[in-house]
């Protein structure tokens, strides 16, 4: 009954952050009336309010305290209620890692949750949702024929996978310059997901060859030991 709630609460959680961001982007980007900007702000306070009770009740619930502090250090800005474009970036970083306490708190889900930390795949992952974001809400600002957040969207993940459809292009310097930033973390992000990926293989690979050569140990260990038994009979015969 208490991971059911526990289960409740954290997807209720992950909802209301990512309404938050949303709405937080919505604003940053789109002009909009002073009243709707008041009661996102209002719903971005109370949110952090929510986000910073949860956090000391784990940090209370942690057994070692100084790793949960140092683990959680980015998700601990992310939760500041401050207008600034990353540490708005960095309330994603809060939302991935509700996620993951909703998926561990799942049983069935544990053995994914744990495949993701053993790979270091939930960090590569939010690594490229924060590095899309930045330059996403940057080239829209900085480019002056970008006039909406799903163009340069379009834009940034075009030049992540090195696709370069070019119907977009950048005029400015600035805009150029995230657009190089685009690519060659795209590079990276992608080595990161065939290096992790190919690990495993090896890895994979690695034990059965080892299982295999301990299956062999283990016969010739007992043929040892029937040959020896054997030539102790001879000798008392």
């Amino acid at each position: 009954m208490m991971e059911k709630t526990k289960q409740r609460i954290y997807l209720l959680l992950i909802f209301a952050t990512f309404l938050d961001i949303i709405l937080l982007f919505h604003v940053a980007i789109n002009p909009v009336s002073s009243t709707f900007k008041y009661w996102v702000y209002s719903f971005d306070i109370i949110l952090c309010i929510v986000l910073w009770i949860e956090f000391i009740y784990s940090y209370l619930k942690s057994e070692n305290k100084k790793h949960y502090l140092i683990e959680n250090s980015l998700s601990i800005l992310g939760m500041l209620p401050i207008n600034f474009v990353f540490l708005r970036a960095l309330r994603l970083v809060k939302l991935i890692q509700l996620i993951k306490l909703f998926v561990l708190a799942r049983d069935s889900e544990k053995n994914i949750a744990n495949f993701l930390k053993n790979t270091y795949l939930d960090k590569i992952i939010l690594v490229a949702i924060i590095f899309t974001f930045i330059l996403t809400v940057s080239i829209r600002i900085i480019e002056p024929q970008i006039n909406d957040i799903t163009t340069a969207l379009w834009y940034i993940i075009v030049s992540i996978t090195s696709t370069g459809y070019g119907d977009i292009v950048p005029t400015t310097f600035s805009g150029r310059i995230i657009g190089i930033c685009a690519m060659i973390g795209g590079i990276l992000v992608f080595a990161s997901f065939t290096a992790v990926i190919s690990s495993l293989y090896i890895s994979k690979i690695s034990k059965a060859n080892h299982d295999n050569l301990n299956d062999k140990i283990e016969d010739l260990t007992s043929e040892i030991e029937r040959l020896n038994k054997k030539i102790d009979e001879l000798k008392k015969e």
